[in-house]
């Protein structure tokens, strides 16, 4: 009887409908991962994972997504530059500060790239008012880009390699003038490691901070975006 009750807790669970933290019709705020985290969405948010994406291997699951209609789900901070923003975004970290975060995400097939910006995670630099590295979606590839740091010789894989899989990222980071960073990328589920990247540098300045999620600057004939992100740790 036991054992019964489980499953069917289990399947409950499963088809359970999400909250839904952001319709999509306005840039909205909130925290995430237990405070750990703000989330700043333009898109439709929701919480726990359902439907496909409540079997993905993410345990605190938030599941996000971003119209193809490149007049909705903009980040209304950046109207000038039309662009669609699903973020979350960790507390400012000063110069010398040192973390490892760990964090999944899943990536639906149907979501494309193209030649414009499309970043999933950024090192953002709050006093020059930038990223400085990021991991982005451009071109069918999904890779590290940065120009000061690695320039052409940054880690990169294919886009299809990326999608449809929840992913495993590590990050290791040393913040400031003097910094390294070890991340890495694999598949949760099977340890494959996808992309890995070791640098030393200029991480930021006093104030930089990492996020994770979906930004893309908007583009004509743009596909849905569908995204879910979770298991956030930092130490």
């Amino acid at each position: 009887m036991q054992l019964i009750s489980s499953i069917v807790l289990a399947s409950v669970a499963m088809y359970a409908s999400a909250k839904t933290l952001n319709d999509g019709s306005k840039f909205a705020y909130g925290k995430a991962f237990d405070g750990q985290a703000q989330w700043q969405m333009a898109g439709v948010l929701e919480y726990p994972c359902s439907g496909d994406f409540a079997n993905i291997g993410i345990s605190d699951c938030y599941q996000f997504e971003l119209s193809s209609d490149g007049s909705k789900n903009l980040d209304t901070n950046h109207l000038d530059s039309p662009r669609q923003r699903n973020e979350f975004r960790m507390p400012d970290n000063a110069a010398g500060e040192s973390h490892t975060y760990q964090w999944k995400t899943h990536v639906s097939g149907e979501t494309g790239t193209s030649n414009n910006f499309f970043h999933l995670m950024q090192i953002f630099d709050g006093v020059k008012g930038g990223p400085m590295l990021t991991l982005t979606g451009r071109k069918n590839k999904v890779g590290v880009e940065s120009e000061s740091l690695c320039g052409d010789g940054c880690a990169s894989a294919s886009w299809d390699d990326y999608v449809d899989r929840t992913m495993q990222h590590t990050m290791k980071i040393k913040f400031g003038p003097n910094g390294s960073m070890d991340y890495n990328i694999e598949d949760a589920e099977t340890g494959e490691s996808l992309i890995s990247q070791s640098l030393k540098g200029a991480f930021g300045s006093d104030s930089t901070y990492l996020k994770f999620g979906t930004y893309r600057k908007v583009y004509d004939n743009m596909t849905k975006v569908r995204a879910a992100a979770g298991d956030f740790e930092q130490s």
